[in-house]
């Protein structure tokens, strides 16, 4: 009987292993993959997207595990917009399979609070095949910022003026 329970637990960890594909999330991978995220208010050769933003990815709309990662460094840091590099795995296509990833960034400065990106297909590694870099290719990652308070002023005042000659005929 403890042999049978054995080779069962065996099984069952064996289909549990191979019932999860993996790949390396990483935006830094010279020459493949030079993908930095970057606001679309960012003008010089770093990022604003720092720390205090953080990578969320899922399959479809299921979280990976780990579902989640940072930045390297501090706004405007050489490290800046690059994130620190996870190996994910996805629950349910095995190693071999087929994974669309989106891969979604929240932050204080992202217009809505979080920007989605993707789905990138993904060919899964996991047990004897090596997991593959998720390729996001050499272009930035461009975040849609929030409108500065002085601009919505501006539209405002631009609005108001309109209204104003449009009352006056």
């Amino acid at each position: 009987m403890k042999k049978l329970i054995l080779a069962v637990a065996t099984v069952m960890a064996t289909y549990a292993a191979l019932g999860q594909g993996q790949f390396v999330f990483n935006n830094r991978v010279p020459p493949d993959i030079t993908a930095r995220f970057v606001l679309d208010t960012d003008t010089g050769t770093t990022s604003s997207v720092g720390t205090d933003y953080n990578v969320t990815l899922f399959n479809g709309t299921t979280a990976l595990d780990p579902a989640s990662t940072t930045f390297r460094g501090a706004a405007g840091a050489a490290a800046a917009g690059y994130v620190v590099p996870t190996t994910e795995n996805v629950p349910g296509v095995a190693a071999g399979g087929t994974a669309n990833i989106n891969v979604t960034v929240t932050g204080p400065k992202i217009l809505g609070g979080s920007q989605t990106f993707g789905p990138y297909p993904v060919t899964l590694g996991g047990g004897t095949i090596t997991p593959p870099n998720l390729a996001l290719g050499t272009s930035s990652l461009v975040l849609k910022t929030v409108p500065e308070p002085s601009t919505l002023a501006l539209g405002v005042i631009g609005l108001g003026a309109l209204l104003a000659i449009r009352r006056r005929k």
